[in-house]
């Protein structure tokens, strides 16, 4: 009898340990500070810990247990227009972006590597690459370059030899990108948008583009490549270059944002919804596969990460109507960007495809974008 006591004594001590241990780990990944809707309830949750309001404020509880005391700043609740639109993305960088570096060239030796960012060669400010072979022309016998790498900027000199009397240094760099994507919402207050949910990002080393000037235009999809697992699809579509509907102001980690002319006269504006109001279960998106008018398709929201709150990853969502999976096969490239509308809120927006499944991907919250946004 004792060594029975004993035995459950031991196993209850271990379900208190295990419990304590799971609270901390929710009392140091839950947010400490949210946003609410000024003069509501607030309400919502994370991961099924519930956000209640109590005589000492507002709380995250599971169940009746509390276990962190939140920070609640009021606010106004943006309302937006969803977009679901494609449109063509036209990007000049700031610098020139290194994407190759020749074997035993005078940049290999100097230390030069592929990613790096170039601002200057001599003193000249370089954006494109006919500003940086001008520049090395004009001082064929040393070159001092100052490049970008990460966030830390560095200093190097070379030495260009001459290819048939034209002076290099052994790289090979870009200085612009042009894609489709799609627009998440309109501002109509402020006549900007916000789109893509992740950056434009170099192709060959997959660093965000440093954004010096770039606009958007209007766009037309023509078709779509079926996304299959170990291959994803893509939309194919057209950029209508005279078609300037808007500028390009920043790339970030979630999204480009800039000013556009075109929100249309008759759209609705609906409420955005806060992190904690987002929850799993059944949603929309608003999405374009073919021409430039956008269908709602229904989805389901698997997961939220509270590990990635603010990153263009926090959701994973997976595509649950027939008739998008019958002509993409689910989320293809393209439609980064499309809307998330979940009770009638603007909830979120489409950013990746998972290679080996097609129909599922990763969110961004919306809240997260326009905070971004306002940030810059």
């Amino acid at each position: 009898m004792e060594k029975t006591a004993s035995i459950m004594s031991k196993i209850l001590l271990c379900m208190i340990a295990s419990a304590a241990a799971v609270i901390s780990c929710l009392y140091l990944m839950l947010p400490r500070e949210i946003s609410v809707e000024a003069g509501a309830e607030c309400g919502g949750s994370f991961f099924g810990i519930d956000l209640m309001q109590t005589d000492d404020g507002i709380e995250y509880r599971y169940g009746s247990i509390p276990i962190k005391t939140v920070s609640a700043t009021p606010c106004e609740r943006p309302m937006l227009i969803p977009c679901g639109t494609p449109f063509g993305i036209k990007l000049r960088t700031s610098g020139v972006i290194t994407v190759s570096v020749t074997e035993n060239s005078p940049a290999e030796h100097s230390g030069i590597r592929e990613g790096d960012v170039i601002i200057s060669v001599n003193g000249e400010p370089v954006n494109s690459n006919s500003e940086i072979s001008s520049a090395i022309q004009l001082c064929p016998e040393e070159c001092e370059i100052i490049l970008r790498r990460k966030n830390s900027e560095r200093h190097v000199s070379l030495e260009p030899y001459s290819d048939c009397g034209i002076y290099k240094i052994g790289i090979w760099v870009r200085d612009s990108a042009a894609g489709l994507g799609t627009m998440t919402y309109c501002d109509p207050l402020t006549d900007t948008y916000g789109g893509l949910g992740h950056p434009v990002s170099d192709m060959t080393t997959g660093e965000l583009m440093p954004l010096n000037s770039g606009e958007i235009t209007t766009a037309l999809i023509t078709g779509a490549v079926k996304g299959e697992s170990g291959t994803p699809g893509e939309l194919c579509g057209t950029l209508l270059s005279e078609e300037c509907i808007g500028t390009l102001q920043y790339n970030t980690e979630c999204g480009i944002f800039g000013a556009t002319s075109a929100i249309p006269e008759d759209a609705a504006a609906v409420p955005m919804a806060f992190r904690q109001e987002v929850h799993t279960g059944p949603a929309t998106i608003l999405a374009t596969v073919d021409g430039c008018t956008p269908q709602e398709y229904d989805i389901e929201i698997q997961h939220i990460n509270i590990c990635d709150m603010e990153s263009s990853k926090s959701m994973v969502i997976r595509i649950t109507d027939p008739e998008l999976i019958e002509k993409t096969g689910g989320i293809v490239c393209g439609m980064s960007g499309s809307p998330i509308i979940q009770d009638g809120r603007l909830a979120g927006a489409v950013t990746h495809v998972f290679l080996n499944d097609p129909t599922r991907g990763y969110a961004v919250f919306c809240e997260t974008m326009l905070e971004t946004q306002l940030s810059q």
